[in-house]
């Protein structure tokens, strides 16, 4: 039985992905022998190559390929989009997701400045009323002194 090269290289990805099946299992499941799975995984299975196409899945995607993804997936028609995301082993899903969180980024990183400044304010003011508090209460000794001094030596018009 003749088997195309797709065929085998699906086999192949299913036999080294991480977690996946065994050859006892993919065997039976698929007729074919075990000594012709280790053939075709010898022949077709780069398992690094193949090992990343599976391990691609959205969750791993750092934030720079996620920015991209969202841009590339911008300019695209429908039809392309569609094509595009399962290419890249995508749901539309994702791509709002992530915009979502790219939005999320660039306004925190706005909200986070904005509170620096506001934080840098208030600490100038707190300083400005701790100043003002010491000034208050000098006058507030002053005042009570010259009281103090005018009932025991009278004022200045006696």
């Amino acid at each position: 039985m003749k088997f195309s090269d797709g065929f085998k290289e699906s086999i192949v990805e299913k036999l080294l992905m991480p977690g996946g099946k065994g050859a006892s299992e993919l065997s039976k499941e698929t007729g074919v022998s075990k000594q012709t799975l280790y053939n075709w995984r010898d022949k077709y299975g780069n398992a690094e190559d193949i090992i990343k196409s599976t391990i691609r899945s959205p969750r791993h995607w750092n934030p720079k390929d996620k920015y991209n993804a969202v841009l590339e997936s911008a300019t695209l028609s429908d039809d392309e989009l569609g094509r595009w995301l399962r290419k890249t082993g995508l749901h539309s899903d994702h791509l709002e997701l992530w915009k979502k969180e790219i939005e999320q980024m660039v306004s925190s990183s706005k909200e986070k400045e904005e509170l620096r400044k506001l934080r840098k304010r208030n600490k100038e003011l707190e300083k400005e009323l701790r100043r003002k508090e010491k000034a208050l209460a000098e006058m507030a000794a002053l005042l009570t002194l010259k009281k103090k001094a005018e009932m025991i030596w009278g004022g200045e018009d006696e």
